[in-house]
């Protein structure tokens, strides 16, 4: 008999290995990407409608999403709640998107999901509709929405992967509350080249009758979203400064945090949530590949940020820490503007790793032009690796106790350096069918 972690493996690779069927490429064609969310709505009618069955909350925004969510679902749970959530990306392993409580999905509960529910519904997809069946990310959504009811969840909390109008968690009807954290500059190819492209596409959550909040402060910015909650009788909600007399624990010191972490307060004072000890909640907060303190002497610091706003973010937390010498890994994906943030990072650093990720579903900058790159912007003792883990085997090596190791540049780098620390084997092994 198999094992449960080659089971589970099995599973994964099913999921991923989707990408081999070809669908036409609605992604950079703005007026078609309408198909993802009407397969998938196709989809969900074969599998009972799950979505029609959950009380949800989304949230959606360039950076800070994945704090928001995980934050708000901590302070519901302690008030004595049953709150699922869906969240992207995952930094080790596929069972890391679905979580209910602070449990994640086990790998037998993932397990019969995917074959009674989702592979039937798959099959008989092709029988009845002409669309392409659903992708990786929309099955994944599938999995949660049926993981929720399972579960019977009193809510469910949806990050959005990409954007917000045409994205997959969209498919939902209208929640009761939808958010935005904030806009930046970030898969512009896609959502437009501007900040009232990408505002635009977002607040594409903004559905009838929904409270919406946001910690975006741009006027012009906020002005789109008052508009569309006008045009869709939705409720905006203005923040009150609801964090000003918490001190935020070490995840929420810096600024860009703290209105995270305020968005979230003014979630809870809506619905009438109380916690039971949210400042304890608040206090022990930490979230994996986000300013994750994985290891110390010397301490060691795993941050996905990936783009301008959350490498910013980063800059700022590295700023309140106390070390001697920083030693910086980073990697990028090729489509990343992150030259701007790594201008500011830089003068802070003292040795510098370039590496890549192995994730063969992006591509990762060049080795090259990564190098020639930070050569003219610093004069920094410089290494090039193409694998990541002789990187980290470098650095680990150099750093004294009381340095500092940051890796950082790309969620992929992150999550699949975490696995010297915490391996997947070691998750999945942890989860139990309840």
């Amino acid at each position: 008999m198999a094992s449960k972690i080659n089971i589970y493996h099995q599973d994964v690779a099913w999921l991923e290995g989707l990408a081999n069927i070809k669908r036409k490429n609605y992604l950079l064609k703005a007026n078609s990407r309408k198909i993802f969310i009407l397969r998938l709505q196709k989809f969900l009618n074969l599998l009972g409608n799950p979505e029609k069955k959950l009380k949800f909350i989304h949230v959606t925004g360039t950076a800070g999403k994945g704090s928001t969510v995980n934050l708000l679902q901590n302070m519901m749970i302690d008030s004595g709640l049953k709150v699922g959530s869906y969240t992207s990306p995952f930094a080790t392993t596929t069972i890391e998107k679905f979580r209910v409580n602070h449990k994640l999905i086990s790998p037998e509960i993932l397990h019969d999901i995917l074959n009674q529910q989702i592979k039937p519904a798959l099959d008989k997809y092709i029988t009845l509709y002409k669309t392409d069946v659903p992708s990786y990310f929309e099955l994944c959504t599938s999995i949660a929405l049926l993981y929720g009811v399972r579960e019977k969840c009193d809510w469910m909390i949806l990050e959005a992967g990409l954007g917000g109008m045409h994205d997959a968690t969209n498919v939902i009807p209208a929640p009761v509350v939808s958010a935005i954290t904030n806009i930046g500059l970030d898969h512009t190819e896609i959502l437009g080249p501007t900040k009232k492209d990408i505002a635009t596409d977002k607040a594409g959550i903004i559905k009838f009758g929904s409270y919406f909040l946001t910690s975006e402060t741009d006027q012009k910015l906020v002005n789109i979203f008052k508009k569309t909650c006008e045009r869709k009788r939705a409720k905006f909600v203005e923040l009150k400064n609801l964090a000003q007399n918490i001190k935020g624990g070490q995840y929420f010191s810096t600024p860009k945090q703290k209105t995270n972490l305020n968005l979230v307060l003014n979630i809870l004072a809506l619905l009438k949530i109380q916690p039971k000890n949210p400042e304890t909640v608040i206090n022990d907060f930490s979230l994996i590949c986000r300013q994750e303190i994985i290891q110390t002497n010397p301490k060691v610091i795993l941050d996905g940020a990936h783009n301008v706003d959350k490498l910013n973010n980063l800059i700022e937390f590295v700023k309140s820490q106390k070390y001697k010498k920083l030693h910086l890994i980073f990697g990028a994906a090729e489509d990343k503007d992150y030259l701007p943030a790594l201008k500011k990072l830089l003068p802070q650093v003292n040795f510098l790793y370039l590496t890549r990720f192995d994730n063969p579903f992006r591509k990762s900058a060049s080795l090259k032009k990564l190098f020639t790159q930070c050569e003219n912007l610093a004069t920094i003792k410089t290494k090039v690796f193409h694998d990541s883990k002789l990187a980290l085997a470098e650095a680990l090596k150099n750093a004294k106790a009381k340095d500092l190791v940051v890796i950082t540049g790309s969620f992929f780098l992150a999550g699949g350096l975490r696995e010297h620390w915490i391996s997947e084997e070691q998750i999945t092994q942890k989860l139990k069918t309840k």
